[in-house]
């Protein structure tokens, strides 16, 4: 029945928030060492709130978060009043450590089995590659926001991916934790889904919630093997 099989990344195959936060201590570190002008006016928590503030006032700055942290390092600069010749580097610094990934210990174990039957595609709205987090091998290729300027729930990510495995949405089924993105980004696309909920999270959305939920990807597994 399913022939292509997309995964989301963050909180579907390695817990999102530990990750983001180390990678933004990591620059936080780097600009007290090497820009202590900004460091000084703030502290890491307002930082994260300023960029909040920034995707709020430049929303299609969503679809590509790494363009969104080099805008905000660039507005960075212009308050300390500094060039910006910077910029690219604390943000490889941010980016290196962004892709320092803890995967849940069922991830390899289940991907290196469906990678014999399925083409295997990793869909995310975040700036994680799998080139960079060790999962390259397990996967075909890869589809982010940046790369169709759109974010899940909107289709075009899975349209993409689609397109790249030559599949139809009934040969598609996407693996996801987030309700809207993921489940609802999925149906938008006329394609199945599984929701994963590793962290009990709640169902709060209007529409029905998917039949298929489980609490790791070795249930998962045991679902898909048993669809045979």
């Amino acid at each position: 029945m399913y022939k292509l099989i997309c995964f989301d990344l963050d909180d579907t195959l390695w817990p999102c928030t530990p990750t983001i936060q180390f990678a933004e201590q990591t620059l936080y570190n780097w600009l007290s060492e090497y820009k202590p002008g900004v460091t000084q006016i703030y502290d890491i928590d307002q930082l994260r709130l300023k960029r909040k503030q920034l995707i709020e006032e430049q929303p299609e700055l969503i679809h590509d978060l790494s363009a969104a942290r080099k805008v905000h390092l660039k507005q960075l600069a212009s308050e300390t009043g500094d060039t910006d010749d910077w910029v690219d580097a604390a943000f490889d610094v941010f980016y290196q450590a962004r892709q320092k990934v803890s995967l849940f210990e069922d991830v390899i174990p289940v991907l290196s089995v469906l990678k014999k039957n399925y083409i295997l595609a990793a869909l995310t709205n975040g700036n994680a590659h799998i080139s960079k987090t060790g999962l390259s091998e397990y996967f075909d290729f890869q589809v982010s926001a940046a790369d169709v300027l759109a974010s899940k729930p909107d289709p075009a990510m899975f349209v993409t991916a689609m397109h790249k495995a030559g599949v139809s949405p009934a040969q598609t089924l996407h693996v996801g934790d987030h309700p809207e993105h993921d489940i609802q980004g999925a149906r938008n696309a006329g394609v199945d889904s599984v929701w994963l909920r590793r962290f009990a999270q709640s169902w709060d959305l209007g529409e029905a919630e998917p039949e298929q939920q489980f609490d790791n990807l070795k249930q998962f597994h045991k679902w898909l093997s048993e669809m045979k």
